[in-house]
């Protein structure tokens, strides 16, 4: 006779219980699954996978081969820019001897002017352009040896340049000068303008020389 007591329905619950977890654990094969262990893998055999390394992008080894074996700042083109440099350092020292010289003379360091006295007037003026030469000078040098102030050779190469012009104002409105202001005159007039040439034609050499490397 089946009793419907409290004490037989719980029997007979946990019985059923009982029962139905053992079917589940013969036709999984296995207990019930830990929480944090990945599906499909055992927890006993989880293995630590190391990060994949980023594989690097065609554009950095690109740049890493085109940069192998080159230094930095040197180029096809380096003797070429040491050249011009040179040049403009002796330019600027040329430039402020010359000053320096009439700066300390004065107007007699100047051919035909031994036998004639002094104008202080004059002397006042041809001093202070003297002194002015020799900061002309010192740009020169100073653009050569600080190379990225290069675009103020344009101004110090004018300011020479314009100088040239003075000469042939002089020569047209008071006559023929020595021998010695003619050939500086012509100094003047067409030194400046082959330096700024042979500026423009080594950066636009080594321009071209830069875009055939990145293509190659």
């Amino acid at each position: 006779m089946t009793s419907n007591s409290p004490e037989h329905d719980e029997s007979t619950g946990s019985g059923a219980g009982r029962s139905s977890l053992s079917d589940a654990r013969s036709a999984g094969g296995a207990g019930p699954i830990p929480s944090g262990t990945p599906s499909g893998t055992p927890s006993g055999d989880r293995e630590r996978v190391a990060p994949a390394e980023p594989s690097p992008s065609p554009r950095g080894k690109a740049a890493t081969a085109g940069g192998k074996g080159r230094k930095p700042g040197t180029s096809a083109s380096g003797g070429d820019w040491n050249v011009f440099r040179t040049v403009v350092v002796l330019v600027g020292v040329v430039i402020a001897g010359f000053g320096a010289y009439y700066l300390i003379l004065g107007t007699a360091g100047l051919p035909e002017t031994e036998a004639s006295p002094a104008n202080p007037t004059l002397e006042s003026q041809f001093r202070f352009f003297s002194a002015m030469m020799v900061g002309v000078g010192a740009a020169f040098i100073t653009i050569a040896v600080k190379f990225q102030w290069a675009n103020m050779l344009w101004l110090v190469c004018l300011m020479v340049f314009v100088g040239g012009i003075g000469r042939v104002l002089s020569w047209a409105f008071s006559g023929t000068p020595h021998y010695v202001m003619i050939v500086l005159m012509v100094v003047e007039l067409a030194f400046p303008p082959a330096l700024l040439v042979w500026h423009k034609y080594i950066a636009k050499t080594s321009d071209l020389r830069r875009e055939f490397a990145q293509r190659g």
